[in-house]
């Protein structure tokens, strides 16, 4: 019997701390949207995708997935594999594609997607997006993993003191004073760019 091609789920919060009952919403699933969520934990990984197809339950970030086990050949598991990408360690930046940077400062990592750092400042001709990801190509990033969760390449960009700076007078562009003030307290050696695949790649 061939691997359904949508699944109904149940999903739940698995919020840390919760003490209230969380309601339960019911969804119906693509296969794929179902296996890109389990890649996302589990990477291409076929016989723990099985295992967790089986098993019938992912939490994937704040969510529960719950579904009627699914049991599938190593076939099957290896044709459904074969429709997501795989990690490309060559593979060439390109800032067109770029959809969120990921940040770190003194209180953890924090995010600026691509229309948020678009957005200009009152008064401002230029905008942060723009010039941090032309301060990002000249620093040759690499491509660290394929994130199946995000649907993107990640490339990591390692910083040094003078980058950092760089990075932190391009604040001031920002149209958020929150995300200013965090740009300008960056920590750590390396920020994270999330770029997607033209669509003749996935």
């Amino acid at each position: 019997m061939p691997l359904p091609e949508s699944i109904r789920c149940k999903v739940s919060s698995e919020s840390v701390g919760s003490i209230t009952i969380v309601p339960v919403a019911a969804v119906t699933m693509t296969l794929d949207d179902l296996a890109g969520k389990v890649l996302g934990v589990c990477g291409k990984d076929g016989e723990r995708v099985a295992a967790v197809l089986a098993r019938g339950s992912l939490v994937s970030g704040d969510s529960r997935y719950r579904w009627s086990p699914i049991d599938a050949s190593p076939e099957e598991v290896s044709a459904l594999l074969d429709r997501f990408p795989d990690y490309e360690p060559d593979r060439r930046f390109d800032p067109e594609f770029c959809v969120l940077m990921v940040f770190r400062d003194g209180r953890g990592e924090f995010e600026i997607p691509r229309e948020v750092g678009s957005q200009k400042r009152f008064l401002r001709r230029r905008n942060f997006w723009d010039q941090a990801m032309a301060l990002v190509a000249e620093w040759q990033p690499r491509c660290e993993r394929y994130s199946y969760s995000a649907e993107a390449d990640v490339f990591a960009v390692e910083l040094s003191a003078e980058s950092r700076d760089a990075l932190a007078g391009l604040g001031a562009l920002l149209r958020y004073s929150s995300l200013d003030a965090r740009i300008r307290a960056l920590r750590g050696d390396r920020i994270w760019v999330f770029a997607h695949r033209r669509e003749r790649d996935r």
